[in-house]
């Protein structure tokens, strides 16, 4: 069998999206200077971050706490309330370009959800639907446009070069609307948390979008509970127990660990592997000074660890080539025991996916002084084009909606449907319909217009949640955030590419035993001739200015 790959796989496999590299430019938007010192808020006045007014909701089974761990439902509201009490529309047209990772939604004249969602907006929602791997082409060939743009426009984590060039010049600064206490005009976005502003970060000092929060969990372990537990494999572990497990997972056509592409470059086990063996979360600081985790003796130790899984044949065998959506496949059916994949993934429909199969869970950390990354705390933001300030207010009242919490009717319409067409409720929660499955706001992404924090409610699976809240208490109070994590380096936008292929490269050949481990050094010092230590020193200057 062929197990070769593109550099892109390796790329992907390397996790380099995960450490901050970017993607090659596509263009560059609006005449912007390649420098990006226009973007940057080193020596700008800085827009105040939103204040933070928490919504004071239904009380949880078990609480979420600073470190990231989530509320706990076990079981649905007996009352939801209402979280908006304004109109939002004034009966015009909304222009939005969203993502999608799903079929094309029903037109709105066949779709119930959609004529519910433009009922209580009181807008019509003209939702422009882009397929996920037309996403990176489709968004250059607007940002190079000089049209006009529909009103809100989506952007996802994934690297768009001159993306922020483009946000500064064509779409609205909100500072004015959201800055400070201005944010207590829409109660739903003031309820955002910090961690999630800062995760999209300013642009020359202001803020021009709104965040879509994601919980603090990084790429995770996802694991066959069930089979761990047969082969006796503890849920605390060293990191020889981990690597004897994969082993002993392994065997009668099971593989202990699945490997895939995913969206933003990340495979996940690089990161896993580093944050376990307490490697920083992509850089660490020490005043301002930044160090790439690269250059750490724990990010080494995680390449030998994906080293002797690879020599033990303890992953699957197209892991390199395969599809995120095949192997997540794989998992669902036990075809692999563990995967990488982002933490959004525990789902209700990925635990449909599995179909009581298995016990699902996340894998805790193997070192004895882990760091567990953190994620960014969004998937993305949401932008606006520039128009009158009563414009903007709509707009954002249309945010607004789609970012009611949990406990909520705005929550229960925008994540559900209509009760009684797109789900039931009983003594065990909320249940779908087959017409949920047709309808709902994945295939017409409204969750990326708006979303609110998220909590750990999984309905028919209480298990599981109590099992992922657990995962969730014994990692996150040692995990670490990436202190990259919304600062802006001109280098690392224009040399993306060529620092991908250093490290990916590097780390590939590392892994597949094509070289050394002690060849890493000079991966390293590649690196950081080729613009590794100019990114270094560009976040510093964005460090100091955002303190």
């Amino acid at each position: 069998m062929d197990h070769r790959t593109d550099r892109r796989s390796l790329l992907r496999l390397a996790g380099v999206g995960a450490l901050g590299l970017a993607f090659p430019p596509l263009l560059s938007a609006c005449g912007a200077g390649s420098s990006g010192d226009g973007v940057s808020n080193a020596g700008k006045d800085l827009a105040p971050w939103p204040t933070h007014v928490p919504f004071s909701g239904p009380t949880p089974d078990a609480p979420g706490d600073d470190s990231g761990v989530q509320p706990l439902f076990l079981n649905y509201p007996d009352e939801v309330v209402r979280s908006v009490h304004n109109p939002v529309g004034d009966g015009s047209d909304v222009t939005v370009v969203v993502v999608s990772y799903g079929a094309p939604p029903k037109p709105v004249e066949d779709n119930r959800y959609w004529q519910a969602v433009n009922a209580a907006l009181g807008v019509n929602l003209k939702v422009t639907v882009v397929p996920d791997p037309e996403y990176g082409q489709k968004m250059a060939t607007l940002m190079a446009s000089g049209g006009d743009l529909p009103d809100m426009i989506m952007f996802t984590n994934l690297a768009l070069p001159h993306a922020a060039e483009f946000v500064q010049a064509r779409c609205a600064d909100l500072s004015g609307f959201v800055g400070g206490d201005a944010v207590k005009e829409f109660p739903n976005l003031a309820n955002i948390p910090t961690y999630a502003w800062k995760g999209m970060g300013r642009i020359g000092g202001k803020l021009h979008g709104i965040p879509l929060e994601r919980p603090v969990p990084a790429n995770s372990l996802f694991v066959n509970r069930t089979a761990m537990d047969a082969a006796g494999i503890p849920k605390d572990w060293t990191t020889e127990q981990y690597l004897d497990a994969m082993r002993e997972l392994t065997g009668d056509r099971r593989w202990g660990v699945g490997w895939f592409k995913t969206l933003f470059g990340g495979l996940g086990g690089i990161t896993y592997h580093a944050g376990s063996l307490g490697a920083p979360n992509t850089w660490s600081v020490d005043g301002d000074t930044f160090t790439s985790t690269l250059t750490t003796p724990q990010f080494e130790q995680a390449l030998e660890v994906m080293r002797k899984l690879v020599e033990a044949g303890a992953h699957y065998p197209d892991s390199l080539t395969v599809s995120s959506t095949d192997m997540q496949s794989h998992f669902h059916n036990g075809t692999v025991a563990s995967m990488n994949d982002g933490f959004g993934s525990v789902s209700l429909a990925t635990l449909n996916k599995v179909d009581n199969r298995f016990a699902l869970d996340l894998g805790r950390p193997y070192g004895p002084q882990a760091t567990p990354w953190r994620g960014p705390g969004v998937f993305g933001h949401v932008t606006f084009k520039k128009a009158d300030p009563a414009r903007i207010r709509l707009l954002l009242r249309v945010c607004d909606y789609f970012s009611a919490p949990f406990g909520t009717a705005e929550h229960e319409l925008a994540n559900y449907g209509v009760e009684g067409e797109h789900f039931t409720k009983d003594a065990g929660g909320i249940r779908t319909t087959d017409l949920y499955g047709q309808e709902n706001n994945s295939l017409l992404p409204t969750k990326y217009v708006g979303t609110a924090p998220a909590v750990l409610y999984l309905p028919g699976y209480p298990e599981t949640a109590k099992a992922v809240h657990d995962w969730q208490k014994a990692t996150l109070p040692r995990s670490v955030r990436n202190p990259a994590t919304g600062l802006r380096s001109a280098t690392e936008a224009g040399k993306g590419a060529q620092l991908s292929q250093i490290i990916g490269d590097g780390i590939a050949a590392i892994t597949f035993g094509r070289k050394p481990p002690s060849a890493w050094k000079g991966v390293v010092a590649q690196w950081q001739q080729a613009g590794g230590d100019q990114v270094a020193e560009e976040l510093a200057k964005e460090h100091a200015a955002n303190q």
